[in-house]
């Protein structure tokens, strides 16, 4: 074994996820045998042999794929049902190598890198790759499995949306990171309008379906890197991160219209009763409106209640509020 190689087995490294992980791989190759941007797939653990339409790509798109020709990659899937559990395998077209290696399996799906290279390496060397891919594919589903024990505890039971544990943790880390990266946020707090009317005149087992409806277009309406949460009974709070006040309301009239619209269908002694709903949006912006996570909240919560006493149905920031008392000053002179 090359002291590069011992050198590369032997530095321990954390990696979130596969592809963290193959990019560690593929730069040891390509600094020490020249080899090309890998192409990395994975595939269901029950088909017995690869075929690259049943392939999921993990790294690799279009612009790798056009370095490596279909053909030449069949060379090395010579009709094998035990290919799963070799390490590696290679294969000489004109002066080139084509090699496929074994990263392991994840879950239901086995991992494999393709690749090509100007020289031999040797059979050692794609094994303890494989070795080394395989373990630490392992260790990453494992941190996988714990996460997704821990994230449990912050979700809430009705909505499948984050709960307010998970809120105040959020928050908090939000602001912390505004001090490093000056990036500010947003915060939304929901209400359903008269809910308990909805209660008391459907029933508590409709109210909570009608709650996990309203979770769901709420949370259809975000952007991926934004937050969702239950904060208890008919109240819900987003978090949008990377946007200011303006953003916020028009993620706020956007949320309220397709609520409006929307026609809820719900089940009530085997009949089906048809229910609209409204709900009432308060804005606030981080660091504009606020100084910490619980004034943010705070404040997001004050304006929320501003739009019910403006009648309901509104979203409203505080910008709206300063407009608000400057007419009712105007009508006063």
């Amino acid at each position: 074994m090359t002291q590069s190689l011992t050198d590369f087995l032997s530095s321990f490294s954390f990696f979130e996820n596969e592809k963290n992980l193959i990019s560690h791989i593929e730069e040891f190759l390509a600094r020490e045998y020249l080899v090309r941007p890998l192409l990395v797939y994975s595939i269901h653990n029950k088909i017995p042999q690869i075929d690259f339409k049943k392939c999921r790509t993990i790294v690799g798109k279009a612009d790798r794929q056009k370095l490596y020709s279909t053909k030449l990659l069949d060379h090395l899937f010579i009709k094998r049902d035990d290919i799963k559990h070799l390490p590696c395998l290679s294969v000489k077209v004109e002066n080139c190598f084509y090699y496929f290696l074994n990263l392991g399996f994840k879950r239901s799906q086995f991992h494999f890198a393709v690749f090509s290279a100007p020289s031999e390496i040797s059979t050692d060397v794609l094994k303890s790759l494989s070795q080394f891919a395989a373990s630490h594919l392992k260790i990453i589903q494992r941190f996988e499995d714990l996460y997704k024990t821990h994230e449990l505890i912050h979700i809430d039971d009705v909505t499948g949306l984050y709960n307010q544990r998970k809120l105040y943790k959020d928050l908090t880390l939000l602001v912390d990171k505004f001090q490093k990266e000056k990036d500010p946020f947003c915060v939304l707090f929901i209400d359903i309008d008269y809910f308990k009317k909805v209660n008391d005149t459907y029933g508590h087992l409709v109210g909570t379906k009608l709650l996990e409806n309203v979770a769901r277009d709420i949370k259809g309406l975000l952007r991926d890197s934004d937050i969702s949460y239950r904060y208890g009974g008919d109240e819900f709070v987003v978090i949008l991160v990377n946007s200011d006040a303006v953003a916020g309301k028009i993620v706020g009239e956007r949320i309220l219209q397709i609520i409006r619209e929307r026609t809820y269908e719900v089940e009530m002694r085997n009949e089906k009763k048809m229910v609209k709903l409204s709900v009432s949006i308060g804005v606030a912006e981080f660091p504009t409106d606020a100084v910490n996570s619980q004034e943010i909240l705070a404040i997001a919560d004050r304006m929320m209640y501003e739009a019910k006493e403006s009648g309901r149905g509104v979203v409203f920031n505080t910008q709206d509020v300063f407009k608000s008392s400057l007419q009712k000053a105007v009508k006063t002179k």
